[in-house]
């Protein structure tokens, strides 16, 4: 009963398909969606997750795979020079070199890597992070990361719904031409994002579910996770988050892939699930004597494992 007063459930309906070991899967967005993919490939799933970094605003989002679908090639106009390295202006710093040569060879290389990746993709997983948007003021440039530019040189907008719907659906034209029976599963960010101030996140995370529910609501391939009301409405508990107050902590991870695993994956996934899980774990392990016998049976007991889940 004190459950029934105490705790509210969010109720997320039956998917009439699930995701299986067979799948591969593409990751992309906010940090959130690193979190989910590092589950997700702890419990033996074929994974790519967030290949050009992380990337938080849709309009961003839907630029980088509307790129790798058609194999469009950055060009020198799509970088720019922040201290010491070069960057893309749509992609996270991890995309960088030490000359424009080396920024687009490496940008370029991923973007190929994508696009073979996209073709054979089951489902994408997108993780809409904030409506709030960063335009480098020469050229008006669309930016998904900063890059430490001063903030001189760049004007802040919030995407609209219209700009957002329309950037999403035509990623999911783009991508359907290259692989019509892909599935689009979009998550909103619990992340909060309060350098921006607790009404201007509200209302970048309001953009973002009008727009998710209208891109559903038109693609029969599109789907939605809770993940954001999960957390809001269901943990609802500072308990929840790291430090900062603004990330979900492991406990609220765990909890949303928990629930995840409830809608998306059979019983019998969640068995398999749990012994990858369980190999993970023991190939994490750090022993003090590596010729012991003990951890030479350890070594066997993996193989054994190993073994049996190439078998399934």
């Amino acid at each position: 009963m004190a459950k029934d007063i105490f705790f509210t459930q969010v109720t997320i309906p039956p998917s009439d398909w699930q995701i299986t070991h067979k799948d591969r899967i593409l990751l992309i967005g906010s940090c959130f969606t690193d979190e989910i993919g590092k589950r997700l490939e702890i419990s033996g799933y074929k994974t790519m997750k967030n290949p050009f970094g992380t990337v938080y605003n849709p309009v961003s989002i839907a630029n980088l795979l509307i790129r790798s679908a058609a194999k469009t090639p950055f060009e020198d106009k799509d970088v720019i020079l922040s201290g010491e390295f070069y960057y893309l202006f749509q992609a996270h710093g991890d995309v960088r070199g030490v000359s424009m040569r080396e920024c687009l060879q490496n940008a370029n290389a991923i973007l190929d890597k994508v696009n073979d990746y996209i073709k054979q993709t089951d489902v994408i997983i997108i993780t809409l992070g904030t409506a709030w948007s960063y335009w480098y003021k020469e050229g008006d440039i669309l930016m998904a990361n900063c890059h430490k530019i001063p903030q001189k040189f760049i004007t802040r907008r919030l995407l609209t719904v219209e700009q957002t719907v329309s950037s999403l659906h035509l990623m999911t034209e783009s991508i359907k031409q290259i692989n019509p029976s892909v599935k689009f599963l979009y998550t909103l960010s619990p992340v909060r994002h309060i350098k921006e101030g607790f009404y201007d996140n509200k209302l970048s995370k309001s953009v973002l579910a009008l727009a998710i529910d209208e891109v559903i609501r038109n693609n029969n391939d599109s789907y939605y996770f809770p993940s954001y009301e999960i957390v809001n409405d269901e943990l609802r508990d500072y308990r929840f988050y790291a430090k900062d107050m603004v990330h979900i902590n492991e406990t609220a991870v765990d909890y949303i892939w928990q629930r995840f695993g409830e809608v998306y994956f059979s019983l019998e996934e969640q068995l398999l699930n749990d012994k990858y899980i369980k190999l993970h774990l023991m190939q994490s392990h750090r022993p003090f004597n590596p010729d012991s016998d003990g951890y030479k049976k350890h070594l066997q007991k993996i193989k054994q494992l190993q073994q049996s889940l190439i078998i399934q």
